[in-house]
């Protein structure tokens, strides 16, 4: 065991190093692997005049105000740190020997990095202790995350890049899924602008009684799309939970993961954001491009 300092690209790296090459992981047998293009029918969009409009994106706001879900990337002020060093948290961590998820209870510390900047603040680094070959992804701390959870399957792989037009089919616990995007184009002038991206999960129970959740809105982009980092059952129920990566280019910061609980939510099989993921309010020095703790 011993104490790293874990990037949230660890995430990136972690998968694509042993999900995305040679060998894929064994993928349940009631997970249909259908991630492909799909016609969709033109929504109605909003064209915001310049200066006006939307907020450029519009995550899900009812978050749970005592749920935390922390990132390591960025390095921490004296007040977050006070804050985090009194709770207790589950941590996600990727086993790149095994080629699985745990999620087990981590010690965390908070240790100073040395850099003192122009308002005598300090900042801080946070550590957990992990075991060989692993990377810690993620920090949870709600009351829906309680139970140590070994060899959690990502349904997915690893990460994706949803773009619009896309979906992908699984079934879980008798119950069949949708995970679709899609966005409305408008060509003014001959080009093309991209309006109104949407990420929704829809859910179909054998009683036949359909729902849906919206878990990513970006009304305004070029290029927009979120990354599907995870699915699978996380609170322990069967049915799975999500995380998502939106557009760091739409949210102003360079990650901003949305976690998704069915535990959490009143209509079973689908899930609830539950909390989004806190960097820090100290932005960590440009890396050199390398992957890794």
């Amino acid at each position: 065991m011993k104490i790293i300092h874990s990037l949230f690209l660890a995430l990136i790296a972690a998968c694509q190093m042993s999900c995305g090459q040679s060998t894929t992981p064994q993928q349940p047998s009631d997970i249909t692997d259908s991630l492909s293009a799909m016609d969709t029918s033109i929504e109605a969009g909003v064209v915001s005049e310049a200066g006006g409009g939307p907020e450029k994106v519009n995550l899900p706001n009812e978050f749970d105000e005592e749920a935390i879900m922390l990132s390591l990337e960025n390095y921490f002020n004296q007040e977050e740190v006070n804050r985090y060093k009194n709770l207790e948290f589950m941590g996600l961590f990727y086993d790149s020997t095994a080629r699985s998820y745990h999620l087990r209870k981590t010690i965390t510390s908070f240790v100073e990095t040395g850099i003192i900047y122009d308002d005598g603040s300090k900042s801080f680094e946070c550590g957990v202790v992990r075991n060989n070959h692993e990377s810690c992804l993620f920090l949870f701390s709600n009351t829906y995350l309680q139970q140590e959870q070994k060899g959690c399957i990502n349904l997915i792989g690893k990460p994706h890049f949803f773009k619009a037009g896309e979906h992908l089919n699984f079934r879980t616990k008798e119950q069949d899924y949708l995970l679709s995007a899609s966005d409305y184009v408008v060509e003014p002038e001959g080009s093309q602008t991209h309006l109104d991206y949407k990420l929704i999960l829809k859910g179909q129970t054998k009683s036949g009684t359909p729902a849906e959740t919206l878990l990513s809105f970006i009304p305004w982009f070029d290029d927009g799309a979120v990354t599907v980092l995870f699915i699978g059952d996380l609170d322990g129920d069967t049915y799975p939970d999500f995380i998502i990566d939106n557009a760091h280019k739409y949210t102003g910061v360079s990650q901003s993961g949305v976690l998704y609980l069915t535990k959490a939510s009143a209509v079973k099989g689908l899930p609830k954001p539950l909390s989004k993921q806190v960097q820090g309010s100290i932005e960590r020095p440009e890396s050199n491009g390398e992957l890794g703790c």
